[in-house]
């Protein structure tokens, strides 16, 4: 389906109240989070139209595509029901269709405490230890990466200011996918996303980064945010 709405993210008001006074990394995630997600992002489900169109010619993200993203329901806007409809805030967005393979956060290097060798360790293939989401993910074999560009406040410019520049901050979502019943092009989503905050930006290396050498970049600075769902429209 062209169309989906996401619900505001679950967890994050578990993330961002459950600090201890003791681990101080955890304390600045918190105040990170704090600083660069608006009050709309945490309050009003995402609006999502995938488009076919591909991120310009010069081929630095290939296989993106744009989408209209509009955080709160623009249909609303329209409706002669309410005299006074609730505001909607337009964000810009991007999305490919990835799979467990060529995400390079879907793997990680553990060391092994008695041979000290690196060994590359894959998420999602152990249903005993890794998340339900995550085995989905490898189970399905294609999922729907959506980045968000996180809308501009006050608070977000002064971070960005305080870290000199650099690629935006963003949301991401992952979603396992599958193709429709009645057309099998259609993107019917097969469980909750996984929502994770990139506070720096994403790097053009680690988002096209792809294949055996996926697990040899540079990864971002990544915050998992949890969970939460998506929904299809019900009718045309």
């Amino acid at each position: 389906c062209a169309k989906w709405s996401i619900d505001p993210i679950e967890c994050l008001e578990q993330q961002t109240s459950s600090s201890s006074s003791n681990d101080n990394n955890k304390n600045n995630k918190d105040s990170i989070v704090k600083q660069v997600l608006s009050k709309e992002m945490q309050t009003l489900p995402l609006h999502i139209t995938f488009r076919s169109k591909t991120l310009g010619a010069n081929g630095k993200r290939p296989n993106w595509m744009r989408a209209s993203a509009t955080l709160g329901d623009p249909s609303l806007q329209k409706s002669k029901l309410l005299p006074y409809p609730p505001a909607t805030t337009p964000v810009r967005a991007v999305w490919t269709c990835s799979n467990a393979d060529a995400d390079s956060s879907m793997t990680y290097d553990e060391v092994n405490d008695k041979s000290n060798r690196s060994i590359k360790r894959e998420i999602g293939t152990n249903v005993l230890e890794d998340g339900y989401e995550d085995c989905l993910k490898r189970l399905y074999g294609k999922y729907v990466e959506l980045e968000v560009l996180l809308p501009r406040t006050k608070s977000l410019s002064k971070f960005m200011g305080s870290r000199g520049g650099g690629p935006p901050p963003s949301v991401v979502y992952r979603v396992p996918i599958q193709g429709g019943h009645v057309n099998p092009f259609g993107m019917v989503s097969k469980s909750r996303a996984t929502v994770t905050l990139y506070p720096e930006g994403r790097t053009l290396a680690a988002a096209n980064a792809s294949g055996l050498g996926a697990s040899g970049v540079k990864r971002d600075v990544m915050i998992p945010l949890g969970m939460t769902n998506v929904h299809l429209p019900l009718g045309p």
